[in-house]
């Protein structure tokens, strides 16, 4: 290590691996500045510790990073695809963005343009088409909670940037209220299937052609578990034995109980456990023993590979049972509020949907092994107990069938 003063700043230089480093504490660009040689010793030091990290930029490699499009693809993506449970959102948005701010460099991208870019986007349609009342077929318009996440992500990128001294200033924390306010987070939803709905959904909707998604449709609803999470269940991640199996994730040791299933990948990166009612275990059962099913449960017959999405199909089968604004999300929402109908605990609907806690009293309150077994039993028997009490409000339901009812409640409950 080599460190010398010239004129009124600290100079220093090492070698790694053959290499030469060397630069100097002026503060210019973004270098810190020494006020002795101790201090120049120990920013050296941190210097070296970046070179064996590989965190380390030269002066000509940072001048190259300034430019977008090369920071993205040189130093932004392949942290995501390294540290990230899934990288695709940040492949593709990253992709929107290169070609909108193509040539520009990080000093050049404005507020005022990414305001631009944030219009622009808004008024911009989708390859997705949506049917009117009339019938006819008209592209949708970009959400804006997609912009909002493009937005949020090019923020991320400017904050990594930021750190690696490449860029002084992140625009997109100065966007004006009123900008903010055309691009919200989320939009809550409040829509759940009724049982009128989910009749006519599973009579007229997922037949003949569409029948296919019967199934998975069902699960969900008995589950609460995302898309993604059904498309994703394998073979391996339920247990029909009668003792416990164990998985190795990340070298974290899982334990799969008996009539239970493992959900590896989830959007909080979490794996989780979830039991199967014997509704749910008879069906997931039937799918694993069709010699047709691969890896994945959820598998298509004409291609012998696992369904990668199905909302067209789910789109069709509502359109077709006259079902408006419904999702195949919102079969989640469904569950969590026939279970909260039923009383099921929210510490235990938050343990199955696989939701973190929002205080520290839910940090340590955790559901049970029966609370949950419990809990998916009910949810899977809603059909029946809102025949049941249908018909006990109109008087069909006798006193001896009432308290034998009562009684299998209470050994579900």
């Amino acid at each position: 290590m080599y460190i010398r003063k010239r004129g009124q700043f600290y100079h220093y230089e090492f070698f790694v691996n053959g290499n030469r480093y060397a630069g100097s504490f002026n503060g210019k660009n973004g270098a810190k500045t020494a006020a002795n040689k101790k201090e120049a010793c120990e920013f050296a030091y941190q210097e070296r510790r970046k070179v064996l990290d590989g965190t380390f930029r030269d002066e000509m490699e940072r001048e190259e990073l300034k430019d977008f499009v090369t920071f993205v693809d040189k130093v932004y993506l392949p942290f995501a695809r390294e540290h990230h449970s899934s990288s695709t959102h940040d492949e593709f948005r990253c992709e929107v963005m290169k070609e909108y701010f193509k040539t520009k460099r990080f000093d050049e991208i404005t507020m005022m343009l990414v305001v631009k870019f944030i219009n622009e986007r808004l008024n911009s349609d989708t390859v997705r088409r949506e049917v009117l009342d009339n019938g006819d077929a008209v592209s949708k318009k970009r959400s804006p909670t997609t912009v909002n996440k493009e937005v949020t992500l090019l923020s991320s990128i400017f904050r990594m940037a930021i750190k690696e001294k490449v860029a002084s200033a992140n625009p997109c924390e100065e966007l004006p209220k009123s900008v903010r306010a055309k691009i919200p987070a989320r939009r809550k939803r409040n829509r759940r299937l009724s049982p009128a709905e989910e009749k006519a959904l599973f009579n007229i909707g997922l037949v003949g052609r569409r029948e296919y998604l019967r199934a998975i449709t069902v699960v969900a609803l008995c589950t609460g578990m995302r898309k993604g999470e059904l498309l994703r269940l394998r073979r391996d991640d339920v247990n029909f034995g009668s003792v416990s199996l164990t998985r190795v994730i990340k070298g974290e040791v899982w334990e799969i109980l008996p009539s239970w299933l493992l959900i590896e990948k989830t959007k909080n990166g979490k794996p989780r456990t979830i039991p199967m009612s014997q509704r749910v275990a008879a069906i997931l059962r039937m799918l694993c023993e069709d010699e047709t099913t691969g890896e994945y449960i959820f598998t298509s017959d004409k291609t012998g590979s696992r369904f990668i999405d199905t909302k067209k199909a789910f789109t069709s089968a509502c359109r077709e049972a006259k079902i408006t604004n419904l999702t195949f999300h919102d079969l989640r929402h469904t569950w969590a509020s026939r279970a909260a109908e039923m009383g099921v605990a929210e510490h235990v609907r938050r343990d199955i949907l696989g939701h973190s806690a929002t205080s520290m009293t839910g940090d340590y309150t955790h559901a049970s092994t029966e609370e949950m077994e419990r809990a998916m039993e009910l949810v899977a028997s809603y059909k029946r107990e809102q025949s049941f009490n249908r018909e006990k409000n109109l008087g069909k339901i006798s006193a001896k069938q009432e308290t034998a009812a009562n009684l299998q409640s209470a050994a579900i409950l």
